[in-house]
């Protein structure tokens, strides 16, 4: 991206890109997590999908290790956004 075409809806990666969603427990203490990788993004643009995020659903989260995380099961509900802001969301796992 360059640096004169401005990030898109303040902040996010280019629209376009392949994003995978997945369900994670394994690790969490018993917690769920839905993970957002594969992002092709800057830390900063990271932090504002995570904040975007984490307002539409009302929930916590965080962003880190080039990765979205959200506290519960939103995968679903995650493609279908990521979607409609126009990334190629993917369902990753089981």
């Amino acid at each position: 991206m360059s640096p004169k075409a401005g990030p898109q809806q303040g902040g996010l990666p280019p629209l376009g890109q392949r994003v995978a969603v997945r369900r994670e427990k394994q690790g969490r203490a018993g917690k769920t997590v839905t993970a957002i990788y594969d992002l092709q993004a800057s830390d900063r643009q990271l932090e504002e999908l995570a904040k975007a995020l984490k307002k539409h659903f009302g929930t916590g989260g965080s962003a880190k290790a080039g990765a979205v995380e959200l506290q519960g099961d939103w995968v679903e509900k995650a493609l279908a956004w990521l979607n409609a802001k126009g990334y190629k969301g993917v369902k990753s796992g089981g």
